[in-house]
């Protein structure tokens, strides 16, 4: 039988929404490879003398290539028993982790996938902002907002009862604005800025397309500052808003 490598999501950054599996497994880990957007705390679950790699990539910044990562779970695969590539969020939503399995089933070892709570979702409901909701919505669309080209291509027009949910977008988020108000969003919608969601310094900012829009340079830059942090459009904002009017 092949062994086994784990690659497990370590959740939006709260550490209490870590799965219990997920816990479990850096309870006996020898090695954790982890990402740039895991929350440190999580060691707590380690054994002292696990070994840590950052792997982290961020914008701009990336400690090793996806294929020196793909490299190093390997290597330290064929050197220790349990090896652990713990990933922000869930393992195949939004992250590489699939090209990870492919690597680790070449290599002659057996993936094994520890779903996380997806940031996709948790991060939204941690500012009480619904996904769905009845009155306003009926669907929401998550997409990457790194590549203008590819969001430009995938949103093509407004539909007022669907969400979007931009990850990685907002060094674009100007770009992202005016594709959308060309598209025909309207200026009224809602929009909202989800930084560091779950964790203790989590703030958001509300506003519309119409008034980013009219937005100068340094608002941009100082929501560069955020990050990481979701993009979130649509009218179920409208629900939240009436919570607090409430």
């Amino acid at each position: 039988m092949s062994k086994k490598v784990y690659l497990v999501g370590a959740g939006p950054g709260d550490i209490e929404l870590l799965t219990l599996k997920g816990m479990k497994l850096l309870n006996r880990a020898d090695v954790v490879l982890y990402d740039a957007l895991v929350n440190p705390e999580i060691f707590q679950f380690c054994k002292d003398d696990v070994i840590k790699v950052n792997v982290g990539k961020r914008k701009d910044h990336h400690l090793k290539k996806q294929e020196e990562i793909n490299e190093l779970i390997v290597e330290y695969a064929q050197k220790h028993e349990t090896v652990v590539r713990l990933k922000g969020g869930t393992p195949f939503v939004f992250g590489r982790g699939y090209e990870e399995v492919r690597f680790i089933v070449k290599a002659g070892f057996e993936p094994v996938v520890v779903s996380g709570v997806s940031s996709t979702t948790s991060v939204l409901e941690s500012f009480m902002i619904p996904s769905i909701d009845r009155e306003f919505s009926d669907a929401y669309r998550t997409i990457t907002g790194h590549d203008m080209k590819s969001f430009s291509e995938i949103v093509t027009q407004y539909h007022s009862r669907e969400n979007l949910v931009i990850m990685m977008g907002i060094h674009n988020l100007k770009q992202i604005v005016f594709t959308l108000l060309e598209k025909g969003y309207p200026s009224t919608l809602p929009i909202a800025i989800l930084s560091k969601g779950t964790c203790k310094d989590a703030q958001q900012v509300v506003s519309t397309l119409g008034e980013i829009e009219q937005k100068d340079s340094l608002f941009f830059e100082q929501m560069k500052q955020l990050t990481p942090a979701i993009i979130f459009v649509g009218q179920t904002l409208n629900a939240t808003q009436e919570l607090i009017a409430k």
